[in-house]
């Protein structure tokens, strides 16, 4: 019969075979469980980490879709209109600063109702995912406490449930196409149109990244973004061109990443032309650079996470 030293030796090696045969390690209070691949004892750099996040996102991409379902679903319950809302609130908003601007204040800006749309659809995913994503982990403590997973799918997940909803919206331009068929000028250059998505998920994703993980340490840092965001706004072109600001703070404009997708979209959908380089330059520019610091700034912090929760 073996000693007591060596059956605690024996459950040591089989718990660590288990640990070593996956990456999720389930810590709840029936035991703990694992499963998944086999960890490597080395520190990766950066460029190494993202790949291996990449690939890993891949793998376990259908919990990242039940992520993002959840997300989309919790937003909409117990309402009785559900996503209706999504729909209702750029329409109302539409309707009333449409009617402000082109007849009260007479802003001459052709087709304004239909610029404006466009230009506020992207600033509610920019400004909707930002503030869902920053107290993700605040929001999920025991989640992250008591499970071992990649974490960064939590602010990754709200930024894709924010997604959905930004493609329903999608709905009204659809629509508006055939109460305002003058303001559109369709051609093959809408392909150009992912790109814009693209670039504005690469945005979002770094400053979510960035965002969620100071949050956890500096609990005001979500009230610093609503507040940040609502000056942002007036520095953002949803309500007006950027050719109508002062030529010499135009340049002050394109700093914020947004200014060239709208400008972009607008120049695809309304004129049919290619987004200019002016637009998409800096916007590109601006979303890698948000990119690499917040994966530089989540790997930082993520491993403590749960010390601060």
């Amino acid at each position: 019969m073996a000693s007591a030293p060596e059956l605690a030796s024996a459950k040591v090696t089989r718990s660590t075979r288990s640990l070593e045969e996956a990456p999720w390690v389930h810590v709840t209070p029936s035991g703990t469980s694992f499963g998944g691949e086999t960890p490597g004892g080395g520190v990766r750099g950066p460029l190494q980490s993202l790949i291996v996040a990449l690939q890993t996102t891949y793998k376990v991409r259908s919990t990242l879709w039940i992520l993002v379902l959840k997300e989309f679903k919790s937003r909409y319950r117990a309402q009785a209109l559900g996503l209706f809302w999504s729909l209702a609130h750029p329409l109302v908003m539409m309707a009333t600063v449409s009617f402000a601007f082109v007849y009260v204040l007479r802003i001459d800006i052709p087709n304004f109702p239909i610029f404006y749309l466009i230009g506020a659809i992207f600033w509610h995913w920019f400004s909707n995912a930002l503030m869902a994503a920053t107290s993700i982990f605040n929001e999920n403590g025991a989640l992250v406490k008591r499970t071992t997973f990649p974490r960064y799918l939590l602010p990754v997940s709200r930024v894709l449930a924010s997604f959905l909803s930004f493609l329903t919206e999608w709905v009204l331009v659809v629509g508006f196409y055939f109460v305002f068929p003058d303001a559109f000028a369709f051609t093959y250059r809408v392909i150009a149109i992912p790109f814009l998505f693209l670039i504005t998920f690469v945005t979002l994703t770094g400053a979510s990244l960035i965002l969620s993980v100071l949050d956890v340490r500096y609990r005001d840092v979500y009230y610093m973004v609503t507040s940040v965001l609502t000056v942002a706004f007036w520095f953002s072109p949803v309500l007006y061109p950027v050719d109508k600001a002062p030529e010499q703070f135009r340049w002050i404009l394109y700093l914020n990443p947004m200014t060239g997708i709208m400008e972009g979209a607008r120049a695809v959908l309304m004129r049919g032309h290619w987004p200019s380089a002016m637009d998409v330059g800096p916007a590109t520019a601006m979303a890698l650079l948000v990119f690499a610091i917040g994966c530089l700034v989540f790997r930082r912090y993520n491993l403590t996470l749960a010390d601060h929760l």
